[in-house]
């Protein structure tokens, strides 16, 4: 293979990769900050609305009925719902790593660029396999602690 060809393979394969990487990481941060902002603003509401009833009956028949177990049930789904996360680690798991296997063939095919191809390939086959593991963990932690079909080991 040319020098011109593995050049232009180069193009055609890294370019579009380290974009569509940026792109997700770009992506992912925006997410975490919108969240952490919804979660934010949703405790600060939680708290000047139980600032404001105090513990008084009537507040606590509020509390009692379906309007005031809906104030909280944003933060009761972000504890016990670990599915989203570990699925979400899955995905890019199982991505980053066959993408960095693709990298791990392509060297042998462009013999000027095997090193940044090795390189590529195995960051990225480090990074897929991290996520899957960290699902694993997340997976056997949740179950653990109750979080997955309330199999709880009592401590108590």
């Amino acid at each position: 293979m040319s020098s011109a060809d593995s050049e232009a393979m180069i193009m055609i394969v890294v370019m579009p990769t380290m974009f569509v990487i940026f792109g997700w990481a770009f992506k992912t941060a925006l997410n975490f900050l919108q969240t952490r902002a919804h979660m934010k603003h949703h405790y600060s509401l939680q708290d000047k609305v139980l600032d404001r009833i105090g513990s008084s009956p009537e507040a606590l028949e509020y509390l009692k009925s379906e309007a005031g177990e809906n104030l909280f049930v944003l933060a009761s789904q972000e504890r016990t719902n670990p599915y989203t996360r570990i699925l979400n680690a899955l995905q890019a798991g199982a991505v980053l790593s066959l993408l960095a296997v693709g990298f791990l063939f392509l060297r042998g095919m462009v013999s000027d660029a095997s090193d940044a191809f090795t390189v590529v390939g195995v960051l990225g086959l480090c990074l897929g396999l991290g996520f899957l593991v960290s699902s694993g963990v997340a997976y056997v932690f949740s179950k653990n602690w109750g979080l997955i079909n309330g199999s709880a080991v009592d401590d108590a």
